[in-house]
C-alpha cells in the first residue's frame, strides 16, 4: 500500500515501516495515524508478516510529537469526537496485535511519538536519541496514554518526573530507568530492531501473544489474580499444535516450524 505519511518495506518476514514526514522531523499528524492504523490493521492479516519494525525517516527523529497546527485546532468537543477516538486507539492496538513490534528509537522522540513507541513489544534506541513527553509546557497533558503507560516501564515516580517537567532524557538515562531496553550506536539500531524482530517473529504465534498478554495484565491486577490467568493462559496452550511442535522440534534437534495453531 502507498501512504501519505508513513513509508512501508518489507526485509524478509518484517515489515519495517517508517514514519515519514522528514521536514517536521517525522511530526504525527492525525492522516499518519488513519496511515499507522491501516498499515497495522493489514500487517496483522498478513501470513507473509512475522514482526514490525517501526523506524522514523532519517537520522534526526524518530517523531518529533505531535503536529503544532492540528493542537491549535483541538476543543472540548473536539476531543469527544473521532480523531481524538484515534488517538488513544492506535496505540492500543499496536499493543494488542497479534505480531510483535520493536520501535527503533533513531533521535528525538516526543510526546505522541513516545506515546505510539509505548505501545510496541519492544523499544530500542540510538545513542543520540532524547526521549520525553513536553506537552505540560503548553499548558496540556500526554493525551495518547502516555500517562497511563509511562508508569508501566519506569515506574510512578519517573512518570511523575516525565509529565509534569516535561523534560527529555538521553539514551542511556532512558536504558536506566526501562523506557528502553538497548542503546546503540545511531547507523545500527535499524538493523539491531531487525534482529530483535525476526527473535520475536519465529516464536510461536499463540505463545508469543499469551505472553505478552500475562505480562500486561501483570500490571492492572494483583498478584494471585495475575497468577491465575497465567495459569488459565498456560492451560490453554498445552492444547495447540505449536506446543507440540515446539517439543517435537527440540526432541529432533530441528528448528521448530510454527503454525499459530
Amino acid at each position: 500500500m502507498a501512504y501519505q505519511n508513513i513509508l512501508t518495506e518489507m526485509d524478509g518476514d518484517v515489515l519495517v515501516v517508517t514514519l515519514h514526514r522528514p521536514e517536521k522531523l517525522n511530526a504525527m499528524t492525525h492522516q499518519m495515524r488513519v496511515d499507522l492504523m491501516d498499515c497495522v490493521r493489514r500487517a496483522e492479516d498478513d501470513n507473509a508478516v512475522r514482526a514490525i519494525v517501526f523506524t522514523g525517516h532519517g537520522d534526526k527523529a524518530f517523531c518529533a510529537g505531535a503536529n503544532i497546527p492540528e493542537l491549535q485546532d483541538r476543543t472540548v468537543a473536539s476531543e469527544m469526537g473521532n480523531a481524538a477516538t484515534l488517538r488513544k486507539e492506535l496505540p492500543t492496538t499496536v499493543e494488542r496485535l497479534a505480531k510483535p513490534t520493536i520501535a527503533a528509537i533513531n533521535g528525538h522522540c516526543y510526546g505522541a511519538g513516545l506515546e505510539f513507541s509505548l505501545g510496541c513489544t519492544i523499544r530500542i534506541a540510538s545513542d543520540n536519541a532524547l526521549l520525553g513527553q513536553p506537552e505540560i509546557k503548553l499548558g496540556q497533558i500526554p493525551g495518547s496514554g502516555g500517562t497511563q503507560r509511562l508508569h508501566r516501564f519506569v515506574g510512578l515516580a519517573w512518570a511523575m518526573q516525565l509529565v509534569l517537567t516535561g523534560e527529555a532524557v538521553d539514551a542511556e538515562t532512558a536504558r536506566s530507568i526501562g523506557l528502553v531496553t538497548e542503546v546503540t550506536p545511531q547507523p545500527d539500531v535499524l538493523g539491531r530492531a531487525k534482529e530483535l524482530a525476526r527473535a520475536l517473529g519465529s516464536k510461536a504465534p499463540l505463545a508469543f501473544a499469551a505472553g505478552r498478554d500475562a505480562v500486561l495484565r501483570s500490571t492492572e491486577s494483583d498478584l494471585i489474580t495475575g497468577i491465575d490467568y497465567e495459569r488459565k493462559l498456560y492451560a490453554m496452550l498445552m492444547a495447540t499444535e505449536d506446543r507440540d511442535e515446539g517439543l517435537a522440534a527440540y526432541r529432533e534437534k530441528r528448528p521448530p516450524v510454527y503454525k499459530g495453531r
